[in-house]
């Protein structure tokens, strides 16, 4: 199983289904699963993410949780595009070719060359799985992390 690494609480959120999309700086060729993987490294964000955040969490019924160095869940990338796809500018206005919901454009970054990889069969793990990331797209989870993964999936 491949991975890719985020930072909390963007993981998270991902993981109970508040992001779908994940933007990056870099186009990925991969797609189908991989696993959402929580960083080690708490970066921390802003008040506004904060309270947004949190909202998506109680929305959906979740305690606020955050998770560090574990794999919280499986998605599957089926689409690539760039940020110029979501939103293009006019007569001093935003506008949106693809439509963003309203936590989407808090969770993500989609500023002009920016990549955003859709994702949609969210499995989130009852229990997310200790494992060691990497700071790339598509780095291999070890075999043993993958079985534990498997048998929640």
């Amino acid at each position: 199983m491949k991975a890719i690494t985020l930072y909390e609480p963007w993981a998270s959120l991902m993981a109970i289904g508040a992001k779908a999309n994940e933007t990056r700086g870099s186009r990925t060729a991969h797609r189908g699963d991989i696993c959402i993987h929580a960083a080690k490294a708490d970066v921390g964000f802003s008040d506004v993410l904060a309270v947004a955040a949190i909202s998506a969490f109680r929305s959906r019924g979740f305690n606020f949780h955050l998770n560090f160095g574990c794999i919280v869940a499986v998605v599957e990338i089926w689409d690539v595009q760039p940020s110029e796809a979501f939103t293009f500018q006019g007569m001093d206005k935003m506008f949106l070719q693809i439509p963003l919901t309203s936590e989407e454009k808090v969770f993500g970054n989609y500023a002009p060359g920016r990549f955003i990889y859709r994702t949609r069969n969210l499995r989130r793990l009852k229990t997310p799985v200790p494992c060691r990331g990497f700071q790339c797209v598509g780095w291999t989870v070890p075999a043993d992390v993958e079985a534990k993964i498997k048998l929640q999936l």
